[in-house]
């Protein structure tokens, strides 16, 4: 039973070095751009270096799991997004401020998610929080 594990692992291992061989002699090119963008999209955000950057800087290196923007005042305000309070009066809060909520992930076990605010065509950070993947707000 062994020996036939084995021969079968060493099928698969001989015949994935095969395909790659042929793909590699004639698209190159093509496979170093899909290999680029795959890494690219699945790499992980770094909050320290990202920390004075732009929305639009860091969408250019990270790619968010999920992004939603929604007003204020008709937002529904969980434990999740209750630091948002901190940074608006009671005025404000009844304003239809528009934020975007953009969350990444930081590593396997960890997200990391961002509020802005639209201020003069612009996104301006507002705040961000540092979440275990496994946390039920």
């Amino acid at each position: 039973m062994k020996i036939i594990n084995i021969c079968l692992f060493l099928i698969v291992i001989l015949s994935c070095t095969k395909h790659k061989s042929l793909m590699d002699s004639d698209t190159n090119t093509q496979l170093k751009v899909k290999k680029e963008i795959h890494t690219k999209q699945m790499q992980y955000i770094n909050p320290e270096e990202v920390k004075n950057w732009t929305l639009q800087q860091i969408k250019e290196k990270y790619k968010p799991i999920q992004e939603e923007d929604f007003l204020l005042n008709e937002a529904i305000i969980s434990e999740f997004r209750i630091g948002l309070y901190n940074f608006f009066n009671e005025k404000e809060r009844k304003k239809p401020i528009t934020i975007k909520e953009i969350t990444w992930e930081k590593d396997q076990n960890t997200n990391y998610t961002i509020w802005y605010r639209k201020e003069l065509n612009q996104w301006v950070f507002i705040d961000s929080f540092i979440w275990d993947k496994n946390s039920e707000f």
